[in-house]
């Protein structure tokens, strides 16, 4: 009997990508679903581009170009953040 797996939040796809108004040039992010395309939301047309987006790496890892365990994020207090310690 195959066991069904619940899907938790942090392993599903939050497709949130960069868009570019065609009309006034606006440059805005929008969770797209179901394949919908945004509308802008300054001159609220369709008329709009998805842009090929830049993402930040963030290491702790020294040997990836982070400081390790020592230097701290601007995020964390400290060593109580698990993403920089």
């Amino acid at each position: 009997m195959r066991q069904q797996t619940e899907t938790r939040w942090y392993t599903c796809a939050m497709p949130i990508y960069e868009f570019i108004c065609e009309r006034c040039e606006l440059r805005f992010e929008e969770l797209v679903r179901n394949g919908d395309k945004p509308r802008c939301p300054e001159c609220q047309t369709g008329d709009v581009r998805r842009l090929l987006s830049a993402f930040a790496v963030h290491s702790s890892s020294p040997g990836l170009g982070g400081g390790g365990a020592s230097k701290s994020c601007s995020t964390c207090a400290g060593s109580s953040c698990a993403t920089c310690h």
